[in-house]
Parts: structure tokens; sequence; C-alpha cells
């Protein structure tokens, strides 16, 4: 990684998860992506929508939602910019990471309890490559990213393994960070065309 890649890390990592919440593509994170992306990701994982775990999905992204537009929504338009989700997250989390537990980790576990088929802790690949078939990564990011993950090599994921990889993804200036390769090598031209997420 380059310095000027270190320098960029957290930013390129915030825009491109932009790009995966803005479903329809209008520029803008409105309460319709959020639906859009939740029900994106339990279709993805063949999960029937009325299971109790694609309802605590629903209500996950529902409450990030609400505590999103609460922090990021400078102007109370109804609509988080990529300036606003940008600067608003960097500014959440510069201190205690009260915002992350608050807004991201229920959703974080509500996705990878999604995931987790069996309902053992453990995520196995083909159910992480069908949660990232949902944010449009490349199969081979995928594998990428659940290698650069399985710290251990034993073969799987734990949920807590993931809950702190998303934190890490999301709060993390360290380039040593195992959570950076949540979606694989986002400095991949792969991934990023310089203006959106490429899906």
């Amino acid at each position: 990684m380059s310095p000027s890649d270190v320098a960029n890390l957290l930013d390129r990592k915030l825009d491109i998860c932009f790009g995966h919440g803005d479903q329809n593509g209008n520029g803008v994170l409105e309460p319709a992506d959020a639906l859009a992306l939740a029900a994106r990701t339990v279709a993805a994982l063949g999960e029937p929508f009325g299971s109790p775990k694609a309802i605590a999905l629903f209500s996950a992204f529902d409450t990030f939602w609400q505590h999103l537009s609460r922090e990021l929504d400078s102007n109370n338009d109804g609509k988080v910019t990529p300036l606003e989700w940008r600067t608003g997250l960097k500014r959440a989390f510069s201190g205690e990471d009260g915002n992350f537990e608050e807004g991201f980790r229920p959703l974080a576990q509500a996705l990878f309890d999604l995931c987790d088929k069996s309902g053992d802790g453990k995520v196995q690949p083909g159910e992480f490559a069908a949660y990232h078939r949902a944010f449009g990564t490349s199969s081979a990011n995928v594998r990428i990213a659940f290698e650069k993950l399985d710290r251990n090599g034993d073969g799987y994921l734990t949920v807590d393994e993931l809950v702190q990889a998303w934190k890490e993804y999301y709060t993390s200036t360290d380039p040593e960070a195992r959570g950076n390769w949540l979606y694989g090598d986002i400095f991949g031209a792969t991934v990023w065309d310089g203006d959106k997420v490429l899906l």
C-alpha cells in the first residue's frame, strides 16, 4: 500500500460503503435505499422474508437509518449526501466508539446472524459469498476477503470476528487492520472507478 493509499484509506472505505448503500444510484442515501439493501441481502442469502432473522435485519436497517439521519443529515432533508456521510462518520467515530455501538453494531450483528444459516456462530465460505453478492462484491474479492479475515485459517469466520471486522472497516485508519479487507482489495480497479462503486 502506497503512502497516498494509507492517507486515503478511511475515506476510500467510507466512499465504497456509500456506493453499497446508494441502491438506486441517485447519489444520496435515503430510507428506500436501506430497505432495498436489506431486501437484497435477505434474497441473496435465500432467507424467507418473514423469518425471525429477516425481520431482525429489516429492523436493524431501520434503526441504522434512524441513527444515520440523526447523526449525519446536517440539513434535515431526509437524505445523506456523500459529503455528509464521509465527514459525519469520521466525526462520529473520532472519539469513543459509542456511535458505532449504537448505530452500526446492531446492523452488523443482524447481517452476520443472517449469514450464519445453522446458528452455530460460524459463517462458512458459501454463506460469506452470498452476503457479498448483495453488496456487489466480485468473486475474486470475496476470496481475498475471506482469506484475510480467516485469521487462524480454520476455514470459517465467526460472527464475532465479522462484527469486529465491520467495526475496523468503518473506523480504523490502521493499514494493517484485517477489517480493511472486508470487501476485498478496496484499491483494486474492479472496486471503484473514482466516481462510484463498480457493482
